[in-house]
């Protein structure tokens, strides 16, 4: 936004809107998190792996692709931690400790959101979205999609494709003019990317 003396102003945080700031708290959540994998040598996909390996999460079909092996199980299994036995691959006990310990730093990060607001607001905030999401259709049965190339998919993104948030290194004016604020259809479909699967994504990866 300029003014008449033809200076950037910075635009009132007051007036942006709920697509906005779904888009720029996933945006931020997904770059810390891939902050904090990349510094182990991960990333989202990795840690899904691993955490699959470990039997501590379910992905639909993930855990077929998994025990066909493939190049990221098998530079888990260069690290140590996954070995392939009587045909099945499953995780090692230095990858189980490894996996532990990044738990505890992915765990760090859904704790930074927990702790910028207080329990209630938190709440407050997940009851509106829950209430703003069953208003425009959504329910249990709705589609939930991994990736985008699908509910099973590996995509570029994975974790963060339809449903699960901002892509990664989205940045959270997509689709604003820098003048003109945002714009309107793709602030409309920001809502089923954004702000609850961002706070759900760092529950489900901790």
């Amino acid at each position: 936004m300029y003014n008449h003396d033809n200076t950037h102003e910075t635009p009132d945080t007051r007036t942006r809107s709920l697509p906005f700031w779904m888009r720029a708290a996933g945006t931020a959540l997904a770059g810390e998190m891939n902050r904090t994998l990349a510094a182990e040598g991960l990333d989202r996909r990795d840690w899904a792996v691993l955490d699959v390996l470990a039997g501590e999460r379910e992905i639909p079909g993930l855990a077929e692709r998994v025990q066909r092996g493939g190049k990221r199980v098998r530079s888990l299994a260069a690290r140590g931690w996954a070995v392939e036995r009587d045909g099945a691959w499953t995780i090692t006990e230095d990858g189980r400790r490894e996996r532990d310990r990044i738990h505890g730093l992915v765990s760090g990060v859904r704790d930074r959101v927990r702790d910028a607001v207080t329990e209630a607001d938190y709440a407050t905030t997940l009851a509106s979205l829950e209430v703003i999401a069953h208003e425009l259709g959504w329910d249990e049965s709705s589609p939930r999609r991994f990736g985008p190339r699908g509910r099973h998919g590996f995509g570029r993104g994975f974790g963060h494709g339809h449903g699960c948030g901002p892509r990664f290194g989205e940045h959270p004016h997509r689709g604003e003019h820098p003048h003109r604020g945002e714009h309107p259809h793709r602030g409309e479909r920001a809502f089923e990317r954004g702000f609850t699967a961002g706070f759900a994504a760092g529950r489900n990866a901790a």
